[in-house]
């Protein structure tokens, strides 16, 4: 019969982590699994907002209001309302929030370095010009949360879905910079695509 001696702790430690390592975003921290709908939501909202500031022609702090405010709601949704996979042995582990707070910081820098020359550009390309950095730092961000989360013991392709999204979002913000047609309409097209990713990962990745 096998007694208390006969279990090795080490082995099972082993094998608890090997178990935990083969898990979802889902099994593991659900709260956090729903922010593939809420911010995919979210970042329909901001940028259809951002579209309105281009048709329209607003202001370009019009991009930061609309991304500032529906995303500081969102954070606080998450703040107030979900459990954080960061909670779990936060002393070990990377923080993801501040890791964010880095790639915004570099966001705000590199869009006041820019800002003497963007006036050189015409209203629209401007705008697009200051759009496809967002983009961008979304990818980036998305490409750090991909690498943070193997920290947590999620399963690979859980982290792919943010790999595959942060690498899609760095092209596509490159794209608008460039390209005519994405320069006028580029900022309802990005914000259906990903909002389609948050839901294609979302039904993906449920099991």
């Amino acid at each position: 019969m096998t007694t208390e001696q006969d279990i090795d702790p080490e082995r099972l430690q082993s094998e608890l982590e090997q178990i935990k390592e083969a898990m979802g975003l889902q099994e593991r921290y659900p709260s956090a699994f729903q922010l593939w709908l809420l911010y995919g939501a979210l970042g329909v909202f901001a940028s259809f907002g951002s579209q309105a500031v281009v048709t329209f022609e607003l202001s370009s702090w019009g991009h930061a209001l609309s991304w500032g405010g529906f995303y500081t709601l969102g954070y606080l949704y998450e703040w107030f309302a979900l459990d954080s996979y960061e909670t779990t042995n936060a002393e070990t582990k990377p923080n993801v929030r501040a890791q964010i707070a880095g790639v915004v910081g570099l966001l705000a820098a590199t869009v006041a370095i820019t800002s003497p020359f963007l006036g050189e550009l015409t209203a629209v390309e401007s705008q697009a010009m200051l759009f496809a950095l967002i983009i961008a730092a979304i990818g980036a961000i998305y490409i750090v949360q991909a690498a943070s989360l193997k920290s947590y013991r999620i399963r690979a392709r859980d982290r792919y879905a943010f790999y595959l999204g942060g690498l899609w979002m760095l092209v596509y913000g490159a794209a608008m910079a460039n390209l005519g047609i994405l320069q006028e309409w580029g900022y309802a097209i990005f914000g259906i695509l990903f909002a389609a990713h948050g839901l294609v990962s979302y039904l993906a990745l449920r099991t």
